[in-house]
């Protein structure tokens, strides 16, 4: 099983989350940096893999621009969790591997 874990206490842009997820997540240079292509590339995903999500939460509480991108890139993580049997995403809160 492939172990990745993520940290997003840095980011500052868009660009910034895409190219780290290309990066750690080992995607292809034809990889689209969105969420679109990010669910794609994870539903795709053969390979048992374990993904760890840390720094969301401080970022979601925080006002700026990222906000809404990260939340959206929570619902396309569980998203892909619900549709690849190989892949399994955990948060770094207890509370944020339960759907509301």
């Amino acid at each position: 099983m492939q172990k990745i874990l993520l940290d997003f206490r840095t980011m500052n842009t868009k660009r910034q989350v895409q190219e780290y997820l290309m990066m750690k997540l080992g995607f292809p240079d034809y990889y689209g940096k969105n969420l679109d292509a990010l669910f794609d590339m994870l539903t795709e995903r053969g390979e048992d893999t374990c993904v760890g999500v840390f720094g969301i939460r401080e970022r979601e509480e925080s006002p700026d621009s990222l906000t809404v991108y990260f939340r959206q890139l929570v619902r396309v993580l569980r998203e892909a969790e619900n549709e690849n049997p190989h892949l399994c995403v955990f948060f770094a809160a207890y509370e944020d591997n339960f759907e509301e």
